[in-house]
């Protein structure tokens, strides 16, 4: 009987999906949530990989991740990164295709310029206008920026927990948890040179005169 209900439901969302609008109470309540076994969402590589890194003031966030949907004609409308600091502001990279229209490579801008190509990034791929077929993954780099420093509680190495929120177009969210290395090699940098004395240059000692 429960695997009866199990494939009256399965076919039911498969109906939505289509585009016809059914009502499904298991799906129509005060939160929705995709599935759990319909989005299969997991960090690769290394563990430098997946880092929140200082970048200016603020920090980078770049978290190598591998997609894939076991839903028909799925599609992202939205997504988000829960951290476990509050965020004034958040922002995802662009598609630089979308930004100038012939660049090819996603920036973090600054001081210093941090560059990845695009065929690596997977932010432009998260768009409710490209659905995914049933078993479709994608893979790489999604980038981001916040303009809060990563907080004193943790410091170069640690990792961080956080969240990877994801929206389908019917508003229904998918949460998959992340571990994100803290790199705080820049701040610890910037902190050296700020503490190295100047010692004396060219210009600091004034020219010997000479005695005939």
């Amino acid at each position: 009987m429960k695997k009866k209900l199990v494939d009256d439901l399965a076919v039911a969302r498969r109906i939505r999906a289509a585009g016809c609008s059914i009502p499904i109470a298991e799906d129509d309540g005060e939160r929705r949530y995709i599935p759990t076994d319909g989005l299969r969402v997991y960090q690769t590589g290394g563990i430098i990989e997946s880092t929140a890194f200082d970048w200016g003031y603020g920090t980078g966030f770049k978290i190598h991740l591998v997609i894939t949907s076991n839903i028909s004609n799925f599609a992202v409308s939205h997504f988000e990164l829960e951290l476990p600091w509050k965020q004034t502001y958040f922002q995802w990279l662009e598609d630089p295709l979308v930004i100038d229209g012939h660049s090819r490579l996603y920036r973090f801008n600054g001081r210093n310029i941090l560059e990845f190509e695009r065929s690596e990034v997977i932010n432009h791929r998260l768009d409710v206008t490209r659905p995914f077929s049933s078993g479709e993954s994608v893979r790489g780099y999604l980038l981001g920026f916040g303009y809060d420093a990563i907080p004193a509680g943790f410091p170069h190495g640690a990792m961080i927990p956080a969240f990877l929120i994801l929206y389908n177009q019917l508003a229904h969210e998918f949460r998959a948890p992340l571990k994100l290395w803290a790199d705080r090699s820049q701040k610890n940098l910037r902190r050296s040179q700020s503490g190295v004395r100047r010692k004396g240059g060219l210009l600091d000692k004034r020219d010997p005169i000479p005695r005939g």
